[in-house]
């Protein structure tokens, strides 16, 4: 009986669907807000305020659902060839999405109504998550690199100011 119960418990362990190993950020950029999300496979979304001058970080813990929806969504959703869909518009929103998964890199940058609209409706259900909590501030840093390299845009080493002498 000892034996069975064992046996028992060792292929219902090993029947467990093994953990995803996500690390997944979104960002949300128009002329009201500026911010990041992170995902990273756990309970915890991290949300970094990044409107204005600021950088701030907080963080929520998603409920099962929530949890169990943005996996969906990552396991099923297709990264396009290509990684950006511009705007001739300046205005308007940019929502930029960073996926690492298995050694994988993937990536997506749309501005405007351009892109592929499975991205801007999981970019506006990332917004209603993040709408739908409350956040406690942290001092933890994100690691954001990765996001930034797409919207941050460098200064060309040629750009001069001019000042007034």
């Amino acid at each position: 009986m000892r034996t069975l119960i064992i046996v028992l418990g060792l292929i219902l362990v090993g029947c467990e669907s093994p953990k995803k190993d996500y690390d997944f950020t979104f960002f949300k950029w128009n002329i009201h807000e500026s911010y990041y999300l992170k995902f990273n496979s756990s309970d915890t979304l991290y949300y970094t305020n990044v409107y204005g001058f600021k950088k701030e970080t907080y963080f929520t813990i998603l409920n099962d659902e929530e949890k169990e929806r943005i996996y969906n969504i990552l396991d099923t959703i297709t990264f396009p060839k290509k990684d950006s869909y511009e705007s001739l518009v300046e205005d308007g929103e940019t929502n930029a999405f960073v996926l690492k998964y298995k050694n994988q890199l993937k990536k997506l940058k749309i501005h405007g109504h351009n892109g592929p609209i499975l991205f801007r409706l999981f970019g506006k259900s990332l917004d209603r998550i993040k709408i739908d909590h409350e956040f406690t501030k942290t001092d933890k840093k994100i690691d954001l690199r990765e996001i930034n390299k797409m919207v941050i845009m460098k200064v060309p080493p040629t750009f001069v100011v001019d000042t007034l002498k």
